[in-house]
């Protein structure tokens, strides 16, 4: 027998044997890691104790509220994973934690079932694991991101019901939270993260009436930040007027308006309904008439014209108010009673929890947020290689080693077991090769130019080395939001941070000094890991996939007036990205007579408009429902223009979708689902989904960040500026070595103005 026959299976089955070993390492420490937690003998008694979100609802990838059973105080440190697989602590002070004498805390849960460490003051420690998808009608649950989570306030009138099938063995297809107790509810906004509607009904006054001035804030916040009510203000309406004053000082109405009941005649919700099964009269609250969109306009038993159901936009939300107890008759037992319910609601309670491939088979994420992520992680300092070129170094390395084992050590020096010295040899030159090929490219802000360098500088963003390339850079995505009505402002910041050498980082987003002039106080500043597992993203969600990496903390500080948040000891592995997110709310420092005057009878704007902020604002744009006025490119600060009519006018919707007008007939410019090349269209449909016709156009979801969706304000009584900014109003900092600052490469800011409208008057 030939020996380099023997030979050369030999060394493919150890070269086999290596490859399956070091894949196998990582699945062993994973299970074993895994099976250290189960085994843990609190885990069992711990799932009792834990308390997590509402009622045991809760989302991935959204803040939640944790706290132990029965005790006077919230936990000190909490260590579950974030969406990379990644170990992480949310950590807070206890002197801060027994300062109003809550009891909650607040952390994100990366992926289902992550694991839960719990820690209390005294130092005890609770190991257990979030809960995992499951019926959230039955048992504490996650929430999936297609199904809509309702926190009810009374009788949930059948929406939790909404899809279950008992012969079929079909759970609901709404996750509803019935609270039933006080300290069941968060005491911050962070807690109704994810939350999609909240029913307020009778049956809830006295719950209402027992929240504390904590736990009332933090719904006004969330409403005023984007959330969606639904109050029923029937017979009950002086009991809730005692209980819940501050959720009745939401609704605008007329000065002097006075809350009374009237006797209505149910005529009008027959006809909104089509129902063939007769109400009778029922008493109802009066609602105040000239403000607000009118669902369903009625009369009384006197026959004097009234609302009955009507939406009112409160800050960057909206309130829907039925002037009828839908718990007490004769709603109780009317049929029609959810398809009422689900009329007010429009598509909110539909369920969109359908597989991935029917809904988008192009790419690998099916959200808007997974394409932004996509676009945010484009560097150019990161060399890429595509398939096509790896495919091509391997097979050269299979064609380069075969020839030369053969023809070279065999068949011309004839001296086979030379080919072991050979193949290590030809093995490492490549890979040697491949490493200096992928150093960073030498950094891109050495060739910017001098005005971008002052300009960068201002807010401490680019401090160039003049020896070595840098090797921390990002691309940032940021808006801001401002109601001018209520005076509230929000601030999203998206950074996603590439590090091309293995580090760990100590990262703060703070405001820069383009914010100036902008608030008058700012409430709150928390920066966190931003991530989420499985498709949203197009990532492959594997618990402890990320094991190897250290752990990192997330360090809440109070300061005076605001809790702010910074990461501690962030892991970065080599050529590798993280995405930081930060959300900051504050006071606006905007007029309190910020508004613009619709024409009498028509859908369009007059009168002037002025710029209140104190930067300049760039492609702006002035939008009232379907309308659209192109500003100037250059719109300055406090600069006015006197007449929107002299502004070129378009449709909205066409804008958003690129439609043109052909001769007979229009083009319209389809949506890539790929595309991660032009960041501001992208961030264009995020703020407008459901203008354009959300999924219907995109092919895409909006469920991770569809806060960011402003479409619903978009009625007769608002109207919007919005346009880009010259200067970020934001910064990242590297806190830990302030000599190496993080790069940041592309920057889009986004600010938008929601003011009031006003009719022209006589």
């Amino acid at each position: 027998m030939n020996q380099s026959n023997v030979i050369r299976p030999c060394r493919l089955l150890f070269l086999l044997g290596c490859l399956c070993g070091s894949l196998a390492a990582p699945q062993f420490g994973v299970a074993e890691q895994t099976a250290s937690l189960a085994d843990d003998p609190g885990s069992s008694a711990a799932s009792s104790e834990v308390i997590v979100g509402i009622n045991g609802l809760f989302r991935v990838g959204c803040w939640t509220g944790i706290r132990i059973e029965d005790a006077q105080s919230a936990p000190v440190r909490v260590e579950t994973e974030d969406g990379d697989g990644v170990s992480v602590s949310y950590v807070r002070e206890p002197a801060d934690t027994n300062a109003n004498g809550s009891n909650w805390t607040y952390a994100i849960c990366g992926s289902e079932a992550a694991p839960l460490i719990v820690e209390q003051a005294d130092g005890s420690k609770i190991v257990t694991r979030f809960p995992p998808i499951g019926a959230p009608s039955r048992e504490s649950s996650q929430v999936p991101l297609g199904m809509p989570w309702i926190v009810s306030f009374g009788d949930p009138l059948g929406v939790d019901e909404i899809g279950e099938n008992q012969i079929l063995k079909r759970d609901a297809s709404v996750a509803v939270s019935q609270p039933t107790a006080a300290d069941q509810l968060p005491d911050a906004v962070m807690g109704y993260e994810g939350v999609d509607l909240i029913m307020v009904g009778a049956g809830g006054t006295e719950l209402l009436a027992g929240l504390s001035s904590a736990q009332q804030q933090a719904i006004v916040d969330w409403v005023q930040s984007g959330g969606r009510i639904v109050l029923m203000l029937g017979g009950s309406l002086p009991q809730l007027e005692s209980a819940a004053p501050w959720l009745l000082d939401l609704l605008p109405a007329p000065p002097g308006w006075q809350w009374s009941v009237v006797e209505l005649d149910p005529s009008a919700i027959e006809t909104f309904t089509s129902t063939q099964n007769p109400l009778s009269s029922f008493t109802g609250a009066k609602l105040p008439k000239g403000v607000g969109e009118v669902i369903i306009t009625g009369r009384t038993t006197r026959r004097v014209s009234t609302p009955i159901a009507a939406e009112y936009i409160v800050g960057l939300g909206k309130m829907t108010v039925i002037a009828a107890d839908l718990h007490a008759e004769p709603f109780v037992d009317w049929p029609q009673r959810l398809d009422l319910v689900l009329s007010l609601t429009g598509s909110l309670l539909q369920s969109t929890d359908t597989p991935f491939a029917t809904t988008n088979r192009s790419t690998a994420y099916d959200d808007l947020a997974g394409q932004m992520r996509s676009t945010l992680d484009q560097f150019k300092s990161q060399r890429r290689f595509g398939f096509s070129l790896v495919s091509l170094i391997v097979l050269g390395l299979i064609a380069l080693i075969g020839p030369l084992d053969y023809f070279l050590v065999n068949r011309l020096l004839g001296k086979p077991l030379l080919g072991w010295l050979t193949f290590p040899v030809m093995a490492i030159a490549i890979s040697v090769l491949l490493v200096m090929q992928a150093r960073a490219v030498p950094d891109a802000a050495a060739n910017v130019s001098a005005d971008a360098k002052k300009a960068a500088g201002a807010d401490g963003q680019v401090k160039l080395a003049a020896s070595a390339a840098a090797t921390l850079h990002a691309n940032r995505f940021e808006i801001l939001d401002i109601d001018s009505a209520s005076g509230r402002g929000e601030m999203f910041t998206w950074n996603t941070i590439y590090s091309h050498d293995a580090r760990q980082l100590d990262v703060a987003v703070s405001e820069a000094s383009a914010f100036q002039g902008m608030a008058k106080r700012i409430d709150s500043n928390l920066t966190f890991p931003f991530g989420f597992p499985g498709r949203s993203f197009g990532a492959i969600q594997v618990s402890g996939e990320s094991a190897r990496l250290p752990g990192y903390e997330v360090l809440f500080r109070p300061e005076t007036n605001a809790l702010t948040s910074q990461l501690v000891d962030v892991p970065f592995a080599p050529r590798s990205s993280k995405s930081i997110a930060s959300q900051m709310r504050f006071v606006a420092d905007v007029t309190e007579d910020l508004s613009m005057r619709r024409r009498s009878g028509s859908e369009l704007l007059e009168g002037s408009l002025r710029n209140p902020f104190p930067v300049d604002v760039l492609n702006g744009m002035l939008i009232y429902r379907n309308w659209l006025y192109l500003l100037p490119t250059r719109f300055p600060a406090g600069s006015e223009i006197e007449s929107v009519d002299s502004l070129r006018q378009k449709n909205f919707r066409w804008q958003l979708s690129r439609q043109k007008a052909l001769e007979s007939s229009t083009e319209t410019e389809s949506w890539d689902p790929s595309s991660t090349t032009d960041l501001e269209r992208l961030a264009e449909m995020m703020m407008f989904h459901d203008v354009v016709g959300a999924e219907r156009y995109t092919g895409l979801r909006h469920e991770v960040l569809s806060f960011l969706d402003l479409s619903d304000v978009l009625t007769r009584e608002r109207c919007m500026l919005i346009g880009k900014l010259a200067r970020p109003v934001s910064r990242i900092r590297n806190q830990g070595d302030p000599d190496e600052q993080i790069h940041v490469d592309e920057t889009l800011s986004l600010i938008r103005l929601v003011m009031p409208i006003s009719a022209k008057r006589r």
